[in-house]
């Protein structure tokens, strides 16, 4: 006896399921939609129905998620993110353009890696429409997987069963300063000296941080009290010239600066292993042409 195939959600009724998670009730919900109320609690009836399951809790006060319907959700944010990518892709390629690519990047990356083997991609292929979106790796990896990102290229922190990662290259940190720190003359330097510096570092969510704090605990130190927190390298370096609080970053991303003049960096003797700077995909569907030969750019771009 054959045995009958699951039911397909039809994906209309998951894209009204994600508007009334976002809007709190069926009327404001449908208002966005331009439909009426009684069509869309229709088509979560619908849903609800060839699921056997319910997605929603209605009352008064508007209706609520159940835990299934908070799964349904995520999936649906991420079919009207491929949804939206598709229309944008038919659009350029309208207008005889290729891609999108859009590249999520840390500050690190941002700065050397990336901007290389974009420069490469382009000369290649001139009419590829390119979006890099710089922010903290846990928001990057969240919009990777909605597909508002094709790859994210960052340190590596960890690896996720729906994502897939490779390493491109190792990179190092430093302590940062003025050079008129009285600090400056040292040839290196140990956390336990720096108890009473003053400190800029990543905000919370960037693999950088994690380390930073993971070392600090590793060397027995305690995490500084006065600290200021950006995830801007421009105010992270300007706040260290302009000031005599001190950081730790990657030498590369001063180097315009120590050649200058305006800034010294010194090794850190409690350095530990750094997390490689490696790129992500989602792991459950191929890349498109496009971030394909990106990342093979990628890969030569830090072999060089």
């Amino acid at each position: 006896m054959t045995r009958q195939a699951p039911p397909r959600i039809d994906p209309r009724r998951l894209l009204d399921l994600l508007a009334i998670s976002r809007h709190g009730t069926f009327s404001s919900a449908a208002e966005a939609l331009g439909v009426s109320q009684p069509g869309l609690s229709q088509s979560i009836s619908v849903l609800e129905h060839g699921l056997g399951v319910r997605v929603l809790e209605r009352g008064r006060h508007g209706a609520r998620l159940t835990e299934i319907g908070e799964s349904l959700a995520y999936h649906a944010n991420a079919l009207e993110g491929l949804l939206d990518r598709a229309r944008r892709d038919t659009e350029m390629r309208k207008a005889g353009k290729a891609g999108p690519l859009v590249v999520g990047v840390s500050p690190l990356t941002a700065v050397s890696l990336v901007p290389s083997a974009l420069q490469e991609l382009l000369r290649e292929g001139p009419h590829i429409a390119v979006s890099v979106v710089e922010g903290l790796d846990d928001a990057l990896l969240s919009m990777l997987r909605a597909r508002e990102l094709d790859i994210v290229v960052s340190r590596l922190r960890h690896r996720a069963g729906d994502l897939r990662t490779a390493v491109l290259r190792s990179s190092g940190w430093a302590v940062v300063m003025r050079t008129d720190n009285p600090l400056a003359i040292r040839k290196s330097l140990s956390l336990a000296e720096l108890t009473e510096a003053q400190w800029i570092f990543p905000s919370r969510g960037s693999t950088f941080r994690y380390q930073l704090e993971m070392m600090f605990a590793t060397a027995g130190a305690s995490w500084p009290e006065d600290i200021i927190e950006s995830n801007s390298i421009l105010a992270l370096k300007a706040i260290v010239m302009k000031t005599g609080y001190i950081s730790i970053m990657s030498p590369d991303l001063v180097e315009v600066e120590r050649a200058a003049g305006y800034l010294k960096t010194l090794p850190l003797d409690d350095l530990t292993e750094l997390q490689p700077i490696g790129y992500t995909l989602r792991g459950t569907e191929a890349p498109s042409p496009v971030t394909a030969r990106f990342v093979e750019i990628l890969k030569a771009t830090a072999a060089a």
